[in-house]
């Protein structure tokens, strides 16, 4: 589906899911993705797309921008890192990369060297937050007195979701581009998805236990649904 507004047009997918609600998102490919539920006509979707448009159009704008900029590695630029911005500084002999005052320092020539350093240090990173929530999360569960296992963690690159639980393997997968997002929301995903090892869709008693082990999981949530700022 497409919209267009004031000439520009904007590029829409829609999901159909088992949901209550309609749920309309921006992500940084500068297209627009609707879940909706399987009884919603398409007509009706449009016509809610056409009333947003203007606001739509603005965060496709902002989404594509920010795209750019997370592709620029050069010295100086800045990037989402935990809520927060660091920089890239470059650096013209081999150290590893340290970050420091919200200054990453690496050693790079080109912007092509830049981004490998700057990715590998990143994943560096994720592994080593991640490990650490998922110890956290599992003993917040069993404090509530909520028998999970510790879960094994794999680190995806994922465009639709923030993470996913396969109880069968006891296996979470997480989304690298969570990195982003204060260390808050990140922690909310793995309370998340540790509920799923209690109750494998989303019911009152999956929120239940979701909520009782983190009060705030809404507020965090709502963050990672808003665009990058």
């Amino acid at each position: 589906m497409e919209i267009k507004y004031h000439g520009k047009q904007m590029s829409c997918v829609i999901t159909r899911r088992k949901m209550k609600n309609m749920r309309v998102r921006v992500k940084d490919d500068g297209i627009i993705y609707v879940s909706a539920p399987h009884d919603v006509p398409d007509s009706f979707i449009r016509r809610f797309l056409l009333e947003h448009a203007a606001e739509l159009a603005e965060m496709t704008e902002k989404a594509v921008m920010q795209r750019a900029a997370a592709n620029d590695h050069s010295d100086g630029s800045q990037h989402h890192w935990l809520g927060g911005r660091i920089t890239l500084r470059w650096l013209d002999a081999p150290r590893p990369a340290t970050l420091e005052n919200n200054v990453l320092s690496l050693f790079a020539r080109s912007q092509e060297e830049a981004e490998t350093a700057f990715r590998q240090w990143k994943i560096a990173e994720c592994i080593a937050l991640c490990k650490e929530l998922n110890r956290e999360v599992y003993h917040a569960y069993h404090s509530k007195g909520y028998a999970v296992p510790l879960a094994h963690i794999q680190i995806k690159e994922m465009t639709s979701r923030w993470g996913s639980c396969t109880p069968s393997t006891g296996r979470l997968s997480i989304n690298f581009r969570l990195m982003q997002y204060p260390k808050e929301c990140i922690y909310g995903v793995f309370c998340h998805e540790y509920a799923h090892f209690l109750h494998q869709d989303h019911s009152s008693a999956f929120y239940e236990a979701l909520i009782s082990v983190f009060p705030e999981y809404r507020q965090w949530d709502a963050v990672l649904k808003a665009p990058l700022r």
